[in-house]
C-alpha cells in the first residue's frame, strides 16, 4: 500500500499543501477548468452564442455610491431576459456589477465572492478595498483568453473604504 499524499481514500496533495490565501490560486492548481477563463474554447468567436448583460451604472455621491443595472440581457438584437440581476454584494462593504457575457460574468461574481470569503477565513481579516480591486483585476486578466473569443466581462466594483481617513469620500 502506498503511503504518498495522493493515495486512494486521502485528499490529493493540492488540498494539504500550504499556499496563498487566494482561492483562485488554489483552484488554478486543483481544477483549472473550473475557472471562468480556464476552459478550452473552440476556435472562432462565441460572442453571438451567449446572452450579454447590457447596462450598469455607478453614481458616486458624498457618503456613498449607487450601483444599478437595467435587468436586461441580449443575444445579438434579441432580448434574451428581462430579469437578470447584474449587481451583487461582494461582501459587507462592497458591490460588484457586470456587463458583458452574462454566464461568464455571473461565474466571475460568484468566484469573487468566494475569493473574499476564503481570504477572510484564512487570514482572519478582510481584504482592504485596494486589495479587493486588485483581486478582481487579476480575475479579469485571467479571463483574457475567453474575452479574445468574444466572451467579454466588464465588472464594475464599488466599496466602502474602512481604512480611509474619511470613509464617506
Amino acid at each position: 500500500m502506498a503511503t504518498g499524499p495522493d493515495t486512494p481514500g486521502r485528499l490529493p496533495s493540492v488540498f494539504t499543501t500550504p499556499g496563498t490565501s487566494s482561492f483562485t490560486d488554489f483552484l488554478t492548481g486543483a481544477a483549472p477548468d473550473m475557472l471562468p477563463g480556464g476552459r478550452n474554447l473552440p476556435p472562432g468567436s462565441a460572442a453571438e452564442l451567449a446572452p450579454h448583460a447590457t447596462t450598469i451604472v455607478a453614481v458616486a455621491a458624498h457618503g456613498g455610491v449607487v450601483l444599478a443595472g437595467d435587468r436586461r440581457a441580449t443575444m445579438g438584437n434579441l432580448i434574451a431576459s428581462r430579469d437578470i440581476e447584474k449587481v451583487y454584494p461582494a461582501d459587507a462593504y462592497s458591490l460588484i456589477g457586470i456587463a458583458g457575457t452574462a454566464g461568464v460574468g455571473l461565474e466571475m461574481i460568484k468566484l469573487f465572492q468566494v475569493e473574499l470569503e476564503h481570504y477572510e477565513k484564512i487570514e482572519g481579516t478582510s481584504l482592504t478595498l485596494d486589495g479587493k480591486a486588485n483581486r478582481l483585476a487579476t480575475m479579469v486578466k485571467g479571463n483574457l483568453g475567453a474575452a479574445m473569443q468574444g466572451l467579454v466581462v466588464v465588472p464594475l466594483f464599488a466599496g466602502f473604504d474602512l481604512d480611509a481617513a474619511d470613509p464617506a469620500t
